[in-house]
């Protein structure tokens, strides 16, 4: 059925676009509005049934500006191997590591650690070809080609139908998918974006969508970067003198306020899972498809996380599907399965007190 929705570009009725913020979401700041919040929501079943989510990490689909660097056939090719698995969840969720635009002037300066990405917004129909639902735009890149860039982005996605969240006046998504009313929201650690070391904001808009929508979906881009960046430590993180948030403490309290399911991007790199509270938390599942960027180790590691959520928003078990990046080509299937290995090990070196089983083959459930 999804896929028959996209294919004949019929969008899903999208409630909100982007959320600013109302007077009842400033009222709902305080911790102890938070908890109870939380408490409220969790009392009853929001829906019937369960919901899966697909999620993965950073995507460059490619660049015209200030580099070109583009796929072949058009970038038809990239989300072969994984789109199946995206068209068949209930929604699927990304992180857009660049801008979606035609045009303009990047405001960084050139040198070898300076990246900008532009995406030409006729790309933008590779994600929905693959089913995506939402993507989140908070993260370092967003501002690659100024304000315009950003306003180029929010506007091509949701013409497209795709629910964007991320900055300050983007901040969140609603839409309603099979009579599910998910939310979304994502957190950075830029001034530009809603960063994750604003508590106060965090709360708020958290708080504010929770009673909105039936399942709550929180992404954020935080953590220091590279192959020596696996381990999820305690406390804050720095990059370049930096300061990339303390993605514990953001995790924890995002579902304190209300989400059901928290997932993480931005080292490059996967990371260890924990289930908090009964909810599940991926700190990051690294690079998914971005085309030009390094992919060597395990920043070729590119995962795509599908959870099952219940009636309350309570993990209930999923899927690590392991995929391998190749030089500018697209996620593929990554027959040894070393990338949800890898997770496993990570796991169980960052969380003492581990309550999720990941086999083999991937799949997660948690421990009885």
């Amino acid at each position: 059925m999804k896929l028959i929705k996209y294919l004949t570009l019929v969008a899903i009725v999208t409630l909100t676009g982007c959320g600013g913020t109302t007077t009842e979401q400033q009222q709902s700041s305080s911790q102890s509005v938070n908890d109870s919040t939380a408490q409220s929501q969790a009392a009853k079943p929001r829906i019937s049934g369960t919901v899966t989510i697909a999620m993965n990490g950073d995507m460059m689909l490619g660049s015209i500006k200030p580099n070109r660097i583009l796929p072949d056939n058009d970038g038809k090719d990239l989300l072969r191997d994984s789109r199946e698995i995206t068209l068949n969840a209930d929604v699927a969720c990304g992180n857009l590591e660049g801008v979606l635009a035609d045009d303009g002037s990047t405001r960084k300066a050139p040198g070898p650690l300076s990246f900008s990405f532009m995406m030409p917004t006729k790309y933008v129909n590779l994600l929905v070809a693959a089913g995506y639902d939402f993507m989140g735009i908070a993260n370092n890149h967003i501002y690659d080609f100024w304000d315009a860039g950003i306003q180029s982005t929010i506007k091509t996605l949701r013409d497209a139908g795709i629910g964007v969240a991320g900055t300050k006046d983007c901040e969140t998504s609603i839409k309603e998918i099979n009579g599910v009313k998910y939310g979304f929201c994502a957190f950075g650690h830029e001034d530009y974006s809603l960063k994750t070391q604003d508590t106060a904001t965090v709360r708020r808009v958290i708080t504010g969508l929770r009673p909105q929508c039936d399942i709550l979906i929180v992404c954020f881009h935080g953590g220091a970067e590279g192959t020596g960046c696996r381990h999820v430590p305690q406390g804050k993180e720095y990059f370049h003198g930096m300061d990339r948030g303390d993605v514990r403490q953001f995790a924890h309290l995002s579902i304190d306020c209300g989400a059901d399911i928290v997932y993480g991007h931005g080292p490059h790199v996967p990371r260890g899972m924990e289930l908090y509270n009964d909810h599940l938390i991926a700190y990051s599942l690294g690079n998914f498809c971005t085309l030009g960027m390094s992919t060597a180790g395990q920043t070729g590691y590119a995962p795509l996380l599908v959870a099952k959520l219940d009636g309350y928003g309570y993990f209930v078990e999923g899927k690590i599907h392991s995929f391998i990046q190749g030089h500018r080509t697209g996620p593929r299937r990554d027959a040894a399965n070393l990338v949800p290995k890898d997770i496993r090990s990570l796991t169980l070196d960052d969380f003492i007190d581990n309550k999720l089983d990941i086999a083999d083959d991937g799949t997660i459930k948690p421990k009885k």
